[in-house]
């Protein structure tokens, strides 16, 4: 293209989109309240019995139910097939009240997950703050230490048992045994942009590894995500001083290639990688890889 063609293309550029987008209709508030309607923070309230049922340290499944009436926590015998409150709500609601110098109701508990590791006490987040109750609610205390296992601030996941804890380096998974520190290499052909347990689903990634232990803390659940070839995503962090460019992998609509996962199960005690027999499926949600049940697997 010739300059002087070049130099009417730049100049009428912006008359184009702005007739573009005058020929759209105006929104109006109007139009946003009533998309706001349909936000998550609106419609899931109207949703009940949507549990997402996740394992304790022994063989009993925990969940979260809410109905009209609030939300509580139950603890499911699978074998068994019998259930009961995990906790005792009005009581613990009361003890927490207590401590956090706060009112809560025994149906409005301010937490949405759960930590029930020796069977007597549940421990979970309000905030930054994390708490440790007894089940039967007769007390509750302030706990020292990190989150709860899987939490976003760590970029380790702890079995179940919270005698070992896996994690990423140089893109391979890893086991380090809590009590002896010592360090085991469960994968071998990690790479960079084809990692195993890799947290990041766009705009949701952290350092922290994507996997699911087995309730008697033998096996990993995980995948290999495979983002070679795949367009990256750019941001700038601006501040007082040199900006900060942070580039990650990030498939657009319309991108031949996109991030695919190949899942796996890790025996740690052996140690060896059993791949699941069925060819590597496409990354299909922006937030997939950020949630355990999403892995598709079931207990080995």
């Amino acid at each position: 293209m010739p300059n002087s063609f070049r130099r009417l293309a730049v100049f009428f550029a912006p008359l184009a989109f702005a007739l573009d987008c005058a020929a759209q209709p105006a929104l109006t508030p109007a139009d946003y309240a009533r998309a706001e309607r349909f936000m998550a923070y609106n419609t899931n309230p109207l949703v009940y019995h949507a549990v997402h049922p996740a394992w304790t340290t022994g063989e009993i499944l925990w969940y979260r139910d809410s109905d009209a009436d609030g939300t509580r926590f139950v603890l499911f015998d699978p074998v068994k097939l019998t259930k009961e409150p995990a906790f005792d709500h009005a009581k613990l609601a009361a003890a927490l009240s207590a401590v956090a110098g706060r009112k809560y109701e025994a149906n409005k508990l301010p937490f949405n997950a759960i930590e029930i590791s020796d069977g007597s006490s549940v421990a979970f987040r309000v905030g930054p703050q994390r708490y440790r109750c007894d089940r039967q609610g007769s007390q509750c205390a302030v706990e020292k230490g990190g989150p709860p296992s899987g939490g976003r601030g760590r970029t380790d996941a702890p079995s179940p048992d919270k005698k070992k804890t896996a994690f990423i380096r140089d893109y391979n998974l890893w086991v380090r045994d809590v009590a002896t520190g010592k360090e085991t290499q469960l994968s071998t052909d990690g790479v960079k942009d084809n990692s195993y347990a890799l947290d990041n689903a766009g705009w949701v990634k952290s350092d922290r590894p994507i996997l699911v232990w087995s309730p008697d803390s033998k096996k990993i659940a995980t995948f290999q995500q495979d983002q070679r070839n795949v367009g990256e995503m750019y941001l700038v962090e601006t501040k007082v001083g040199h900006p900060v460019l942070y580039a990650w992998k990030y498939p657009l609509p319309g991108d031949e290639t996109v991030a695919t996962i190949r899942r796996v199960i890790f025996d740690v005690e052996a140690p060896r990688m059993i791949a699941l027999q069925m060819p590597p499926d496409q990354h299909r949600s922006s937030v997939m890889a950020g949630q355990s049940p999403s892995l598709g697997m079931q207990r080995s």
